[in-house]
């Protein structure tokens, strides 16, 4: 009966152990399309995230700062055992002061009544900072967003190349295959037959690249979205022309600036840190004000030659402090200070119009790269239509013994060479057009 209860034992354990490796190796499909990806990105990436725990924090901290504003109140319990009391003197005789054991509580609250607004000038400083940070947080978010987007289309353009690349493989191979039929038919000579070996062995490598280059667009996007890399994605969107400008593809270059000057999370986020910089001054100047605090004490005191403490042997004593503290001179250090926060405030001014420089310059390459992927792409379409049509007619005048087999080489390495421009060109188009939302700012439009 225990040898039986013991192979029950081992069998459960064994299906236990089954169980937990199959849920520990569970994969989940993970149906996108480039919304989902904007979803999950604003949700779920890891930087995002952090970003977001910075803000946390410095909301935190703006309520800290109004702590201050509070009075604080102190409790202290004291026991105290004297080793050997203070010995004096007096006309011969020596008297010993104190008691061998002290018993003390006290309550004390004390309040900075004037502390040359360093308290109200802080506070100012953390919800400047607070909002520095929800500026970085949103723009964050556009970034985030960018990243990701481009990783998803990186995917459809990498599966568009990639059957691409099946094509020009299975093309070459036909050719290679009829080649073959006409050099053993005597039609064909032995060069005809190299260079079609050498188009069909050309396109190979070409596959593998575009293989290795979706797995790695795919784990590219996983680490965006957070998603676990053995997981499967399966994209649901094709590499389509997509306009996502909308109602600002007709906007010229400076109505697209002057929207910049209102939407850049960067600016309005160094504007921010600016008004915190120049309160900083204000901190600097308020230190060579006299600081006034007021404090009150309830103190209960018990001296007594032994450890036997009674409440009635508390001596109960009150006070009321105002205090007055003026530093006159600490060798300079105010001074320095204020001179070195009116230097961070022009460092701040110098940072904003390098800023400005910067974003308008982002939104020049941003808008011309717009405007060139348009124009581009209608090129593009057009020479991948007559390539394909010239592909057709070198294959069909070759089978009827009207052309060389060079023509129909030369037509295969143009056809492919357009198609992979073409798809580039797609994509091209539509990155540009949230990289110009992005620069300026208002790349939130696309999942408000």
């Amino acid at each position: 009966m225990i040898k039986n209860q013991s192979w029950w034992y081992v069998f459960l354990l064994l299906i236990t152990a089954w169980n937990t490796s199959n849920g520990q190796n569970e994969k989940h499909i993970i149906y996108l399309s480039w919304k989902n990806v904007v979803d999950i990105s604003l949700e779920e990436n890891l930087d995002l995230k952090l970003k977001s725990l910075d803000y946390e924090i410095q909301g935190l901290e703006t309520w800290k700062s109004l702590s201050l504003f509070l009075p604080s109140l102190t409790y202290q319990g004291i026991m105290q055992r004297n080793v050997e009391l203070p010995v004096f003197v007096f006309m011969g005789q020596k008297f010993a002061v104190g008691s061998p054991y002290n018993f003390q509580h006290s309550l004390s609250l004390s309040f900075p009544i004037f502390t040359g607004g360093s308290r109200w000038f802080n506070y100012d400083i953390q919800r400047s900072i607070k909002k520095s940070l929800k500026e970085e947080l949103e723009g964050k978010e556009e970034e985030t967003v960018l990243n990701s987007i481009q990783a998803y289309y990186e995917i459809i353009l990498a599966e568009e190349l990639n059957k691409s690349a099946e094509d020009a493989v299975s093309v070459a191979k036909q050719n290679l295959d009829q080649v073959q039929k006409f050099y053993n038919a005597g039609t064909a000579t032995e060069l005809d037959l190299q260079r079609a070996k050498a188009q069909y062995s050309s396109t190979l490598p070409i596959l593998e690249s575009t293989l290795s280059n979706k797995k790695l667009s795919m784990q590219k996007l996983k680490s965006l979205l957070n998603i676990p890399l053995t997981d499967s994605i399966v994209i649901t969107d094709f590499l389509d022309k997509t306009e996502f400008l909308g109602e600002y593809s007709k906007m010229s270059l400076e109505e697209f600036k002057s929207l910049s000057r209102e939407n850049r999370n960067d600016i309005r986020a160094l504007k921010y840190q600016e008004e915190a910089t120049n309160t900083g001054e204000k901190i600097a100047l308020g230190q060579f004000a006299p600081s006034v605090s007021i404090s009150a004490s309830v103190d209960q005191a018990a001296p007594l030659e032994n450890s036997k403490v009674r409440w009635d042997d508390y001596i109960r004593s009150k006070s009321i402090t105002l205090s007055v503290t003026w530093p006159l001179f600490e060798g300079g250090k105010k001074i320095l200070d204020y001179q070195i926060a009116r230097i961070k405030s022009e460092q701040m001014d110098l940072l904003i119009k390098q800023m400005q420089f910067a974003v308008e310059l982002d939104i020049e390459q941003n808008y011309y790269s717009y405007i060139e992927t348009s124009k581009s792409l209608l090129s593009l379409k057009d020479a991948l239509d007559q390539y394909q049509e010239s592909l057709r007619i070198s294959n069909l005048l070759y089978a009827q013994g009207m052309s060389n087999q060079l023509d129909v080489l030369n037509a295969q390495l143009l056809y492919a060479k357009s198609k992979s421009d073409y798809l580039q060109g797609i994509f091209n188009y539509n990155i540009s057009q949230l990289a110009l939302l992005k620069s300026v700012g208002l790349l939130n439009k696309i999942w408000e």
